[in-house]
């Protein structure tokens, strides 16, 4: 068994920072939105884009899955009492190994091109290593495992930008708080495959964060207009590079292009430039995104994108949209991420 030590588990939390990219304020690839060209609250996002947000106190709220495609039927198919069903779902696990549960919570404040908030973070996630080679005959001796994780991240963000001659740059500093656990990653055994991590239990309640560990992360990004409606991006996080446990937090760079496609809309093109580790999963990770913005009135904005996330050698491919409703005083922001487990989904809403 692969179970996580309590001195394994403090380095891992320090390398937990940019685990899921999670889209907070609705503002990223998975809700139709983007990281470079962000709205300027997202924590995440780039710090070159304050000047982006309304003034305002901001709240925001976020709950669902991301799973590698079909990965919730295939745990269940590990269950079977047919060797035929179990054979085959191992196979598919190969391919579909992780799932990730996340909820979050969020208040921030934007002021001319500076911001600051505080967000918390509850990730729940499985990543299977699967025995491939005792498959069929061999089947009562494999050793396919689930390395489970609970993690609650308590963050508090703080940046600000300037904009000068059609260029713009800017820093953040995040300070962070983690707490993690271990979940025993036991798959099978015998050819009977009990395993304590079941196909839904990425609950938030159950084996709760028991090792504390700080850490601090430092942001950069730019932006400038190449010429009219076409805008470049670029930006890095994690630049503070961390060796910690297995896992090289090395920086990772990503660009994007935006283009205005008429008065009232916007596309925009980003990838991660590099592949590099980020937890709760060890595995180096890259996500391409395309996302569309369109402008239907004054009081009303409609965003839909679509991302590809590797990690490792798995993708998985997730389409997604969000709602803006403005009003005289209050903006409402309402995201979605489609997908056939339990849906990504945000909330956000500004009240000045």
């Amino acid at each position: 068994m692969n179970l996580l030590k309590p001195s394994r588990l403090a380095f891992v939390a320090l390398s937990l920072p940019l685990a899921a990219q999670t889209p907070l304020f609705n503002d990223g690839t998975a809700f139709g939105g983007s990281r470079v060209f962000s709205d300027g609250l997202s924590p995440l996002g780039n710090p070159a884009r304050y000047d982006r947000a309304a003034p305002g106190w901001h709240l925001s709220w976020v709950d669902g899955d991301q799973r590698a495609s079909d990965n919730k039927a295939i745990l269940g198919d590990t269950l079977a009492t047919d060797p035929t069903v179990v054979d085959g779902a191992l196979r598919r696990l190969a391919d579909n190994p992780w799932a990730l549960r996340t909820r979050a919570y969020g208040l921030a404040m934007a002021r001319d091109a500076a911001g600051f908030g505080f967000t918390r973070e509850e990730f729940r996630s499985s990543f299977a290593a699967v025995d491939l080679t005792n498959l069929g005959a061999g089947l009562a001796a494999n050793t396919t495992v689930l390395d489970g994780r609970r993690a609650i991240v308590n963050r508090i963000h703080v940046g600000g930008g300037s904009l000068a001659g059609g260029t713009a740059a800017g820093f953040s500093f995040r300070a962070e708080q983690w707490q993690l656990g271990g979940i025993a990653p036991l798959l099978a055994q015998g050819g009977t495959f009990p395993y304590t991590l079941r196909a839904d239990d990425l609950v938030m309640s159950a084996n709760p964060a028991s090792v504390k560990a700080t850490n601090w992360a430092l942001d950069a990004g730019f932006t400038r207009d190449l010429a009219e409606g076409l805008r470049l991006g670029v930006m890095v996080d994690q630049l503070n590079r961390k060796r910690l446990w297995d896992v090289d937090m090395k920086p990772q760079f990503r660009a994007a292009l935006q283009l205005d496609l008429g008065p009232s809309t916007l596309l925009t093109l980003e990838s991660d430039l590099n592949r590099t580790a980020r937890m709760p999963f060890p595995q180096k990770q890259r996500t391409a995104a395309a996302s569309l913005r369109y402008q239907v009135s004054a009081s009303v904005t409609f965003r839909v994108g679509g991302e590809r996330r590797e990690i490792g050698d798995a993708s998985v491919t997730r389409v997604g949209g969000t709602l803006d409703l403005r009003m005289p005083s209050l903006l409402l922001s309402f995201g979605f991420q489609a997908g056939p487990d339990r849906p990504l989904k945000g909330l956000a809403a500004m009240v000045n």
